[in-house]
């Protein structure tokens, strides 16, 4: 069962009271203009945050890593893509009103797939160079089962996707016409980072936070340079998938 000092859960606590007035704000603000890229944007922000701060102290503590894993997967994939979509993509008129990104290179196919996996093989060598030792990184070794491998990993490599589909295609391919490239990328590059904290927080480890930010912003504006040229985050969800599968693949065959 995870435990949780008094400063993290207060954290958390903050963290989460903050984001449900984001939400709430921004659910008044769309029910009075109608739903709006921005009111459901910041919607989508806090229902995030709450739900993770409430899953994390609440629910999570008392999962096994399937479940908790599944758990997180079901929330992305219903605040991330289904809460967009529900609000946005259902009531456009023109097809480039709303985008989530997700369909089909068009040019240069070739070129975008190896673009999307090669920008997440600079994250998993980093991984590789500077590995992090916490257990959500490295039970794959010594104590996945059964249920890890069908359930676990699959919900794994679906997150790593969905976090491309909102911070890239919902977030970046749609500000970027509305508030200009510059603002949208600053803007999702937040966002990013806040996603990563986690991840960064483990990097900082063995890499420093120095270290670990910068390779976060690296991915985070070549990630950009990626979806704004082909206008498809497709091969970043292959690249992060990859990612994940290629991690695991590395702490059997590398670094054991």
């Amino acid at each position: 069962m995870l435990r949780f000092s008094m400063v993290a859960e207060t954290t958390l606590i903050t963290i989460g009271l903050a984001a449900f007035g984001v939400a709430v704000a921004s659910a008044i603000d769309a029910w009075r203009r109608q739903p709006q890229m921005n009111n459901v944007i910041l919607l989508s922000v806090g229902l995030a945050g709450c739900a993770y701060v409430f899953e994390t102290l609440v629910i999570s503590p008392h999962l096994g890593r399937p479940a908790s894993a599944f758990l997180r997967m079901t929330r992305m994939l219903t605040i991330y893509v289904l809460l967009p979509w529900l609000l946005l993509g259902r009531q456009s008129i023109k097809e480039d009103q709303f985008t989530l990104g997700v369909g089909p290179v068009t040019t240069s196919r070739v070129s975008a797939w190896a673009a999307g996996i090669g920008l997440y093989t600079i994250a998993l060598a980093a991984f590789i160079m500077f590995p992090p030792k916490a257990p959500g990184f490295v039970f794959w070794t010594s104590e996945a089962g059964t249920l890890d491998w069908m359930v676990t990993l699959p919900c794994i490599c679906v997150m790593a996707a969905v976090t491309d589909v909102w911070t890239r295609g919902f977030v970046l391919l749609n500000l970027a016409p509305r508030i200009g490239t510059t603002q949208a990328i600053i803007v999702q590059n937040i966002l990013w980072i806040v996603l990563h904290l986690y991840e960064l927080e483990l990097l900082a480890t063995s890499m420093t936070w120095i270290g670990a930010l910068l390779l976060a912003i690296t991915l985070g504006i070549l990630g950009d340079a990626i979806a704004l040229h082909w206008g498809s985050v497709r091969p970043l969800m292959a690249g992060h998938i990859w990612l994940n599968v290629g991690w695991v693949a590395a702490l059997f065959f590398l670094l054991t």
